[in-house]
């Protein structure tokens, strides 16, 4: 219905919460868009991730929404912001791995011999991991980075309560995962919000 209309069209009728021009823009672009993200990253999943968050982002923000280039450079440069961003959490990841595993390496006797200390570095955070995106975000900012509620709301655009509810929620969910993950990391963790 609307493949003949241009995307300044598309975009006119999108901020008018027309739900056929969203479905066009997202049919003439989520395919090249897919193949790009997926040339720039490891896995399909990561790639289908970012699509979908570029798509849900347009389709919220759609009444505010300030172009002013073409729609696919904006939409190809927003996807790269992903795409960096994808990147910049991984190495962080990594980076994050490596300290509980230096944790583990200079403490030894106070972790149990039946699991390799190594093992239990990736449950601790694989149990971080498996928190919700921004939660996570301001955990490892809060624990890893060491910045202070002030500072990750102010990087963030968030309220100092919304950082220290979200790294509460953060520390009651990582405590009841406290079985299967390490006591003595989860304690320093907790130690930190004090």
């Amino acid at each position: 219905m609307f493949s003949n209309y241009s995307d300044e069209q598309l975009l006119s009728l999108l901020r008018q919460d027309d739900i056929t021009a969203f479905n066009e823009i997202y049919a003439r672009y989520s395919r090249p868009l897919y193949l790009y993200i997926t040339s720039k990253t490891d896995t399909g999943e990561v790639s289908k991730d970012i699509l979908q968050d570029l798509f849900t982002s347009i389709w919220e923000k759609r009444h505010t929404l300030a172009i002013q280039q073409s729609l696919k450079s904006y939409l190809y440069q927003t996807v790269r912001y992903k795409i960096i961003d994808v990147y910049r959490r991984n190495a962080t990841y990594r980076k994050y791995l490596q300290q509980l595993i230096e944790h583990f390496d200079a403490q030894p006797n106070n972790i149990s011999d039946t699991m390799d200390h190594k093992t239990r570095a990736y449950e601790v955070l694989e149990a971080i991991n498996r928190l919700p995106e921004k939660m996570k975000e301001i955990f490892m900012l809060s624990r890893f980075e060491n910045l202070s509620i002030e500072q990750i709301a102010s990087q963030l655009d968030l309220s100092q309560q919304t950082v220290k509810n979200q790294i509460s929620k953060a520390l009651k969910i990582l405590r009841t995962h406290s079985a299967q993950a390490d006591i003595v990391v989860i304690a320093l963790l907790i130690e930190g919000l004090r």
